[in-house]
C-alpha cells in the first residue's frame, strides 16, 4: 500500500476468493500406426469421424491400433493421438518430368508441418529437397494412401493476337518460317495460327525456334505457299476448354465402339489423356492417344458419326464454375498478363473417397506470381496458398512445363530474343531483362499422378516410444487414461515407468497379447497366458490397469469382424463414469461396467478362472448371458495391500492432486506467513468438502500453519501443506446370509449371533 502525504481516501482491494478448480481426468491418449497424419505430433482428436479426417481409416496393418483410439471415443469425445513410422514411410510425389508421368523418385517424408518449413520450404531455408528428382507437388502426409491422388493444372486462357513479324509458309515442309518473329515467346504446341491470305487453320506441334514452328497440313481450302511477307495471328485458345473451329480436322465414330478416328486431325498435339471430347453431343474422356488420328475413350459411342467437328474440355472444368483462369487484378495492375491456374486434386484410384476420379480439393484462380493478392487481401500465390489449405498436397518445386525449358531444374524459360517470359514465382513488377508481358504456362493442362508413397515396415518399439513420449510432460499434454493397444511389453513397461509413474497424473491400461486369448485350445490356457503376461510386465504400480482380453467387433470401415485389444474400452468407461458420475466411482460392474460393441469375447474367464485373475491384479472382462459384457474388476498393478489397489481410489488422488496442486501455484512467491496458509486452507476446505458431499472421501483434515511450516521450511523458501483423505471404497464383495429362524424366537434375539 502507498504511503498518502495529503489526507484523502485510498481504496484497494484483496482478491481472496481464490478457489480449487476440479481437474480433468478424461482425456486419453495413445500412439500406434496411422495411414495418414502428421507424424510424431500430438492431435487432439473428438470422434471417430474426426479420427478418420485426420489419420484415415483402418487397414489390415493397423486396424488394432485404429479401433483402440476408436473405441475409447465411443465412450468418450478427447484423445490426444500421436502417429508413430519409421523412417522407411514415405510420401508420395508428382514425378520431377510431370508432363510425361515419368522420372526418379527420391525418398520423401514430411513429418509434420514444421518438418516441411523447416526442411523443404526454400523461402524458409529449407535444404532436404534441394537436389530431389520428385515435384512438383508431394502428399500431405506419408504413407501409401498418398499414391490415390494425382493433380491437375490448368493454366490461363491465352486470347488471339497478331504475333509479331511476319511469315512464309512451304506447304510440302509443313514449317512455318519467320522474319523478326518470336515464336518461342508468342506460340505453344497445340496453338491455332491463321495466315493472310489462306482461309484455314493450321496447329502447331512443334515450336523449333524463334524463327521456325512446325504445323499441320493446311486444309483444302488453302492457296498456294506464301514465300514471304504474310501477316499471322494465334487465335484463342483455351487450356480449359477449345472452341470447335481450333480443331483441327473431322473425325468418325462408330456405335458400340471407344475408337475415334481422325481425318487431318493433330490429336497428339491438342489433347491430353483425360480430357473430355464431345462428339455430336456424346462427351467421352480420352482413355488413350494412340495417334494423331486415333483415340481410344473410356466409354462407347452410342450413335455413328461421321465427318463431324469435335470440342475438347479440361477434364476438371465442371469443378470450376468460375470459368477458365485469366489474369489476376494484381498481375494486371503490374501491367503482366495471364498468371492464372486452376488446381484440381483428384481421388485417382479411389482409396480416400471409395469414388473413382473424384475431385476432392479445387483451388481455383491462383496465381504464379510471387506476392499476388485476391480483392479481399487473401494470398493466392498458388505455393503459399496449397500449402495453407491443401489436405492432401504440400508445394515441392514449380511445374516442368513441357519442352520450352532449358534449364535443368525446370524451372526457367528458354531466352526467346528480346523477350523472356516471367517464370512462375516471380514478382509480377521485378526488375531484370524480363519484358512486362506473361508468365511462363504450359500450353495444355497437366495431369500427374502421386507415386512412390510406402506404408513402410510396422513401427518399432523404439519409435513407439519415441511417439509416447510427446506426452511425457504434464504441462505439456493434457492425458489422464494413457492405452497401450496391441504395443509390446516394452512400450507397456515404459508407459507406465517412464510416463504414467513420471507424470502422476494418469493411469496406464494395457492387455495381454492377441495371441494369449484369441485361439487358445482351453479358457485354462488361455488364463494361464494372460497371468503370464501379467508376470512379463511385472510392474508393480498404482498407476497401470490390465484388463483379461480381447474382443470381436464388427469393422463397418472394411465391413468386416476383427479382435481388437480391450485396453481402449477399459479406459473409456473411466472417462464414461467421470461424465455420469464422478472419477472415485469404480469404472466396473453391471452399473458403470457395459463394454460396447461386442460380437464375442474369444476368452470369457468362468468364475475359478477369475478368481485366478484377481489374485494377479488382473481385471476380468465377462459376457453374461442376457446381461452384456462387463468390466468385473477395479484393481490397479499394485501388489500390496492398499487403497491404491482400486481404481477409483488411484483416480481419486489424481482429481485431487491435479486440482489442488493447480490451484497452489498461486501461492508461489508470496510470503509464507499465517496469511497465506489460511488462504491456502480456505482454499482448499471447500473444495474437499464438495468431493466428501458427493462421496468421495469419508472424511478429510488440511494442516497448513506453523507446525509444519517450521523455521527451517520457511527459511528454505518452501511451504507445506499436508492433506489428509479417508478416501472412499468400492465394494468388490457381497455376503448374503439367509438364517432360518424358528417360531417363537424374536429377531432381536438372534441377530448379531450369526
Amino acid at each position: 500500500m502507498s504511503f498518502q502525504v495529503s489526507p484523502g481516501v485510498n481504496t484497494s482491494e484483496i482478491d481472496l476468493t481464490n478457489a480449487v478448480v476440479a481437474a480433468g481426468t478424461s482425456t486419453g491418449g495413445f500412439a500406434g500406426r496411422f495411414r495418414w497424419g502428421p507424424i510424431e505430433e500430438v492431435t487432439l482428436i473428438t470422434s471417430e469421424d474426426n479420427l478418420v479426417e485426420q489419420f484415415q481409416k483402418p487397414d489390415d496393418n493397423n486396424f488394432e491400433h485404429f479401433f483402440t483410439a476408436a473405441n475409447f471415443l465411443s465412450y468418450s469425445s478427447a484423445v490426444n493421438v500421436v502417429r508413430a513410422a519409421n523412417t522407411t514411410v514415405a510420401n508420395s510425389a508428382a514425378p520431377k518430368n510431370a508432363c510425361a508421368n515419368t522420372g526418379t523418385y527420391v525418398n520423401v517424408q514430411v513429418t509434420t508441418s514444421e518438418n516441411y518449413y523447416n526442411n523443404y520450404d526454400d523461402e524458409q531455408g529449407g535444404t532436404a529437397y534441394s537436389t530431389a528428382a520428385n515435384g512438383p507437388f508431394v502428399s500431405k502426409w506419408a504413407g501409401d494412401l498418398g499414391n490415390t491422388f494425382k493433380y491437375s493444372m490448368c493454366p490461363s486462357d491465352r486470347p488471339s493476337a497478331t504475333l509479331t513479324g511476319s511469315v512464309a509458309w512451304a506447304v510440302a515442309t509443313g514449317v512455318l518460317t519467320g522474319t523478326g518473329t518470336l515464336f518461342g515467346i508468342e506460340l505453344r504446341v497445340g496453338d491455332a495460327i491463321s495466315i493472310a491470305g489462306e482461309t484455314g487453320l493450321h496447329i502447331v506441334s512443334a515450336v523449333t525456334s524463334n524463327v521456325a514452328v512446325t504445323c499441320s497440313s493446311t486444309s483444302s481450302t488453302d492457296s498456294a505457299d506464301v514465300s514471304s511477307g504474310a501477316a499471322a495471328t494465334r487465335q484463342k485458345r483455351s487450356a480449359f476448354h477449345t472452341i470447335a473451329s481450333n480443331m483441327k480436322g473431322t473425325v468418325v465414330v462408330t456405335a458400340d465402339s471407344t475408337t475415334v478416328t481422325g481425318t487431318d486431325t493433330l490429336f497428339d498435339s491438342q489433347f491430353i489423356v483425360g480430357d473430355k471430347i464431345t462428339i455430336n453431343g456424346e462427351t467421352r474422356k480420352v482413355k488413350t492417344l494412340t495417334s494423331n488420328t486415333v483415340i481410344v475413350t473410356d466409354k462407347k459411342f452410342l450413335a455413328t458419326a461421321s465427318a463431324q467437328t469435335y470440342t475438347r474440355d479440361w477434364e476438371y472444368a465442371s469443378a470450376f464454375p468460375e470459368g477458365p483462369p485469366t489474369t489476376s487484378t494484381h498481375a494486371a495492375d503490374k501491367s503482366m498478363a495471364l498468371d492464372e491456374i486452376h488446381i484440381a486434386v483428384v481421388d485417382e484410384d479411389g482409396d480416400w473417397t471409395g469414388t473413382i476420379d473424384e475431385v476432392v480439393e479445387a483451388h481455383a484462380n491462383l496465381s504464379v506470381a510471387k506476392g499476388a493478392r485476391d480483392d479481399r487481401g487473401e494470398d493466392i500465390y498458388y505455393k503459399n496458398w496449397i500449402n495453407k489449405y491443401s489436405k492432401f498436397m504440400w508445394w515441392l518445386q514449380r511445374p516442368i512445363v513441357e519442352s520450352e525449358v532449358t534449364s535443368g531444374d525446370y524451372t526457367t524459360p528458354a531466352a526467346t530474343g528480346s523477350k523472356t517470359l516471367r517464370a512462375w514465382g516471380a514478382t509480377a513488377d521485378a526488375s531484370g531483362t524480363q519484358q512486362v508481358d506473361e508468365f511462363y504456362m504450359p500450353g495444355k493442362p497437366q495431369t500427374v499422378s502421386f507415386s512412390g508413397g510406402t506404408a513402410g515396415s510396422a513401427p518399432s518399439d523404439a519409435d513407439v516410444i519415441r511417439a509416447y513420449d510427446l506426452m511425457k510432460s504434464a504441462e505439456d499434454v493434457d492425458v489422464s487414461l494413457l492405452m497401450t493397444g496391441s504395443h509390446s511389453s516394452t512400450v507397456v513397461r515404459h508407459c507406465i515407468g517412464q510416463i504414467a509413474e513420471s507424470r502422476k497424473d494418469c493411469i496406464t491400461f494395457f492387455s495381454p497379447t492377441k495371441a494369449q486369448v484369441v485361439g487358445t485350445t482351453s479358457s485354462s490356457v488361455a488364463t494361464t497366458n494372460v497371468t503370464g503376461h501379467r508376470d512379463t510386465v511385472n510392474q508393480n504400480s498404482s498407476y497401470a490397469v490390465m484388463d483379461s482380453g480381447w474382443k470381436q467387433m464388427f469393422d463397418k470401415h472394411n465391413d468386416k469382424f476383427r479382435y481388437v485389444p480391450l485396453n481402449g474400452d477399459i479406459a473409456g468407461l473411466c472417462a464414461q463414469t467421470d461424465a455420469e458420475r464422478d472419477p472415485f466411482f469404480s469404472p466396473g460392474g453391471f452399473t458403470r461396467g457395459q463394454i460396447k460393441g461386442v460380437v464375442k469375447l474369444p476368452y470369457n474367464p468362468k468364475k475359478a478362472e477369475r478368481d485366478s485373475l484377481y489374485q494377479s491384479q488382473v481385471n476380468p472382462v465377462v459376457s453374461f448371458p442376457g446381461e452384456g459384457t462387463i468390466l468385473f474388476g477395479d484393481k490397479t498393478q499394485l501388489t500390496k495391500p492398499s487403497a491404491f489397489d482400486r481404481i477409483n481410489v488411484r483416480r481419486l488422488f489424481i482429481l485431487l492432486e491435479k486440482a489442488i496442486a493447480n490451484a497452489a501455484r498461486f501461492q508461489l512467491f508470496e510470503f509464507n506467513d499465517e496469511f497465506t496458509r489460511s488462504q491456502f486452507v480456505s482454499m482448499v476446505e471447500p473444495f474437499l468438502r464438495d468431493i466428501q458431499g458427493r462421496g468421495g472421501i469419508q472424511d478429510f483434515a488440511v494442516v497448513c500453519d506453523a507446525s509444519n511450516n517450521t523455521p527451517q521450511v520457511v527459511d528454505s523458501n518452501s511451504f507445506r501443506g499436508d492433506i489428509f483423505v479417508k478416501p472412499s471404497r468400492a465394494i468388490n464383495f457381497i455376503q448374503l446370509n439367509f438364517v432360518a429362524v424358528r417360531s417363537g424366537v424374536e429377531f432381536s434375539e438372534v441377530v448379531g449371533a450369526v
